[in-house]
């Protein structure tokens, strides 16, 4: 590939970065039934700049699921400690990243975050197929974490309940910490 191509390439990449972000934002202020024209001018192209990237609204919708599914996952493995060679490192990763370790996860499963939106509308059946990918994907890299499976669960299910109570007044900072310390105590597992 040529040097021009490279960049057409970027290019490309980054516009579709900027849709997708703009479709997040705008999502969380105003709901799915924003108009494309918002989000085009939001993410500073035209409305046929945006149309040709994403043909229709639930193409953008679907994309920009698939965008937030891979960003959560980014967002957890970036937390896991790769130096941590026992059990549970991917579950420790996991409960760093939603409980205050990830702005990105503490915004996103807020009362008030896309994943509520999207969560809330007809977006959610265009999501149910990549969803059931998804959760096969993190149900596979638990089981493969070598703690007992139902501590991975609770651990797992515990830490998103926090991320989600994140900046509420029902959860203050010295009760995250604890329940943080406490859930990342229990994943550490015996050995024999």
């Amino acid at each position: 590939m040529t040097q021009p191509e490279r960049e057409l390439v970027r290019d490309r990449e980054r516009t579709r970065r900027a849709i997708l972000d703009a479709a997040e934002q705008a999502i969380v202020q105003k709901g799915t039934r924003v108009s494309l024209a918002e989000i085009a001018a939001l993410a500073g192209v035209t409305k046929s700049g945006l149309m040709h990237h994403f043909r229709s609204r639930e193409e953008l919708l679907t994309a920009l699921i698939e965008h937030t599914i891979t960003r959560i996952w980014e967002e957890v493995r970036a937390h896991v400690d790769l130096s941590e060679n026992r059990a549970g490192k991917f579950t420790r990763g996991y409960v760093r990243a939603h409980t205050g370790g990830s702005e990105y996860l503490t915004r996103m499963f807020s009362p008030a975050g896309l994943l509520s939106a999207l969560g809330a509308t007809d977006a959610a059946a265009l999501s149910a197929p990549l969803e059931e990918e998804d959760a096969r994907a993190w149900n596979d890299a638990f089981a493969a974490d070598g703690l007992p499976p139902g501590r991975a669960l609770i651990v797992r299910l515990a830490a998103e309940g926090l991320v989600a109570a994140v900046n509420t007044p029902y959860l203050s900072p010295e009760q995250l910490t604890q329940a943080r310390e406490e859930l990342l105590a229990l994943t550490e597992v015996e050995t024999d």
